[in-house]
């Protein structure tokens, strides 16, 4: 034997083989979440930075019944 493992699925390195090992599933999560929120942050930054608002005078006409209601 040359000092490997019998068998697979160890998760441990072989580098004279060129196997790789799998990154964790939960650092996985949490890898793709923070990409997410980082892109959904950079995407907020460029609508405040770019993104200018319009401004308009608004006149709502509001019925004399609404305003003195009968008693």
């Amino acid at each position: 034997m040359n000092g490997s493992a019998s068998h697979n699925g160890t998760g441990q390195d072989n580098s004279r083989t060129g196997a790789k090992r799998d990154m964790p599933t939960l650092f996985r999560l949490i890898v793709i979440i923070a990409v997410l929120a980082g892109l959904v942050y950079g995407s907020m930054l460029a609508l405040v930075a770019f993104v200018e608002p319009q401004t308009a005078e608004i006149s709502v006409r509001v019925p004399a019944d609404k305003l003195n209601p009968p008693r």
